[in-house]
């Protein structure tokens, strides 16, 4: 298995680490006071050109806020092995809310290896999520350790609108689903497009 490396924007690593999901939520979470070590750690996206793309807007955003980002090794089969029976759910229900523990559980295991003291997700600026599920899983995985999750709703920034205009003139790429191949579905579905 690959390992993973840090990518030097400051002298030394930060004392929080921040897990990524996609470039506009680090942009709006940035505003609304985010700060740490970049983490992208996201076997969810699908498929591969997907996730470079939003991989390498992340890489774009962390350097304009001159911020250190570890390079995670891409692992699409743990996300389908942890979700298996599942491809039929609906979004933001049982199968969303095993893969956000799965990406805030592999944020915590890289924080408690490397010296963090502490950790939060982007996954809250998105209007589309549950920001309860999101930090209540944050909560359960970092209960008994000594790195801290650090509870959040980026999207309620007073800034909010200032990043979407920050967003757009830097003309940084917006995804038209969450991620997943199930997502992708069942946005074909809802417009009524054939299924991939």
């Amino acid at each position: 298995m690959e390992k993973n490396r840090y990518i030097l924007k400051n002298d030394t690593p930060s004392c929080h680490l921040l897990h990524v999901c996609c470039a506009p939520d680090l942009v709006i979470s940035y505003l609304a006071g985010a700060r740490g070590d970049v983490f992208f750690y996201n076997p969810n996206i699908h498929p591969r050109s997907e996730y470079e793309k939003r991989y390498k807007e992340v890489l774009r955003v962390a350097e304009f806020f001159e911020m250190n980002v570890v390079e995670v090794p891409y692992d699409p089969e743990t996300f389908f092995e942890k979700t298996k029976g599942l491809e039929s759910e609906p979004e933001g229900r049982k199968r969303c809310e095993i893969c956000i523990r799965m990406r805030l559980e592999k944020t915590l295991e890289f924080a408690k290896e490397n010296g963090y003291r502490s950790f939060s997700t982007t996954l809250t600026a998105s209007p589309k999520k549950s920001v309860e599920m999101i930090n209540n899983a944050g909560i359960n995985v970092s209960r008994y350790n000594l790195v801290q999750y650090i509870p959040n709703v980026y999207r309620r920034s007073p800034l909010y609108n200032l990043s979407q205009k920050l967003i757009k003139q830097l003309g940084i790429y917006r995804q038209n689903y969450c991620g997943c191949v199930f997502s992708v579905r069942n946005e074909d579905k809802e417009k009524g497009e054939e299924i991939r």
